[in-house]
C-alpha cells in the first residue's frame, strides 16, 4: 500500500512521513524539483516530482496511491503573495482532490488550519465556527477556508476524505524553518530586542502528527477535527525560550495598539517597495495576536482518541532539535 505524502519536505510533512515510516508504510512524497529536499535526506522514502499547479504531475504522484495526506501548503502572511496563496492552496488543493477522486484513492486526510475556523466572541472555537465574510483575516486564512469548500464538495462527490485543522504548531524537524522556529532562532541569536504582548493557541507537533494518523483511521468523511494545543501568552513562551537557551529574553514590550498603526503605515510600504522580502509582523498577525481566538479540541480528543501533550515541552523539543543541528 503506498501512501502519498504532498508537503513533505515541510514541518508537518517532515514529521508525519517519519511517522508513517516508523510505522511501516511505504511513502510517496509529492515534491517539487526546486525544493530543499534536506527533509527527506536518508529516508527510505518514494519521490514523485511536480506541482499542485500542474494537474498532470499531481495525477502521475496518485498512481497507484491507496492513501493521501495533503499537509502541503504556501503560507505567508506577505501582502503581495494573494495569486500564489489563492493558486496554490484553493486551485491546488481543488486539482489534487479532483484527481485523488479519479484515481479511487481510498482515504484522504486534508491538512487545513485553524484559521479557517472562526471565531467565538463568547469563548473558544470548535469545529462548528466556520470563517464570517465580515471577519478579518490574513490572506493565508482566507485561502484555507476557501479550500475547505472544495474539500467538502469532493466528500460530496465520493471521495472519502476527513479535514483536520491544527493551530500553531511546534516541534522539532523544522528545516526550512517554520515561522515559529524562525521566532525561537531569532530570540536564540539575540535578534529579539522587542516584543508585542499577545496571546495563541499553540499545539505541539506530536500532537498534530497523532491527530493525523488517527483521523486517517477513524475520522467521519467529510467533518473536519480541530487540534488546538493550549492558549499561552506570548510573555510566557519568551520565559520558556530564556529558560531553554538560556538567552535573556526582551524585557522592552511594544503596545499592541502602537504597533497596528505603524503596521497601517509599514505595510502598504513593504507591498510596493520590498514586494519579495518576508515582514516580520503585518497588521492582521498583531491583531490575531489579541484577538483572544482559543480553540476547542474536545472533539478529537472524543471522536479521534487524541491525548494532549505539553506545549513546553514541544518547545524544549524544537529547541533541543535546532542545536543539535548547529543552528543554535
Amino acid at each position: 500500500m503506498t501512501t502519498l505524502v504532498t508537503g513533505a519536505t515541510g514541518h508537518l510533512g517532515a514529521n508525519l512521513v517519519r511517522a508513517l515510516l516508523a510505522r511501516g508504510e511505504k511513502v510517496r512524497a509529492f515534491v517539487r524539483k526546486q525544493s530543499d529536499v534536506s527533509a527527506l535526506e536518508g529516508l527510505d522514502v518514494e519521490r514523485a516530482y511536480g506541482d499542485l499547479r500542474d494537474r498532470r504531475s499531481i495525477r502521475a504522484a496518485l498512481d497507484g496511491a491507496e492513501r493521501l495526506y495533503h499537509t502541503a501548503a504556501f503560507v505567508s502572511i506577505r501582502d503581495g503573495d494573494r495569486q500564489e496563496l489563492f493558486d496554490v492552496n484553493v486551485i491546488g488543493t481543488r486539482m489534487l482532490l479532483q484527481e485523488a477522486r479519479r484515481a479511487g484513492v481510498r482515504r484522504v486526510v486534508h491538512t487545513s488550519s485553524f484559521g479557517a475556523v472562526g471565531i467565538n466572541p463568547g469563548g473558544a472555537s470548535n469545529e462548528r465556527w466556520t470563517v464570517s465574510p465580515f471577519e478579518l483575516g490574513t490572506d493565508y486564512e482566507r485561502t484555507k477556508a476557501v479550500s475547505e469548500y472544495d474539500v467538502l464538495l469532493e466528500a460530496v462527490r465520493g471521495l472519502d476524505v476527513t479535514i483536520v485543522n491544527p493551530a500553531a504548531i511546534v516541534g522539532p524537524w523544522d528545516f526550512r524553518p517554520s515561522l515559529i522556529g524562525r521566532t525561537i532562532l531569532d530570540f536564540a541569536h539575540g535578534r529579539m530586542k522587542a516584543f508585542v504582548p499577545g496571546a495563541f493557541d499553540f499545539v505541539p507537533m506530536r500532537d498534530v502528527v497523532a491527530a493525523e494518523l488517527l483521523a486517517m483511521e477513524q475520522g467521519a468523511r467529510g467533518e473536519r477535527y480541530l487540534v488546538t494545543g493550549e492558549y499561552r501568552g506570548i510573555g510566557e513562551i519568551l520565559q520558556w525560550l530564556e529558560e531553554l537557551t538560556g538567552k535573556p529574553r526582551p524585557k522592552f514590550a511594544v503596545p499592541p495598539r502602537f504597533m497596528q498603526y505603524l503596521a497601517l503605515l509599514k505595510d502598504p510600504l513593504e507591498r510596493r517597495f520590498f514586494p519579495h522580502k518576508a515582514p516580520r509582523f503585518n497588521y492582521h498577525s498583531i491583531r490575531l495576536l489579541n484577538s483572544g481566538k482559543r480553540g476547542d479540541s474536545s472533539r478529537s480528543r472524543r471522536e479521534l482518541g487524541l491525548t494532549p501533550t505539553s506545549t513546553r515541552e514541544a518547545f524544549a523539543d524544537a529547541v533541543a532539535w535546532f542545536k543539535a543541528r548547529g543552528m543554535i
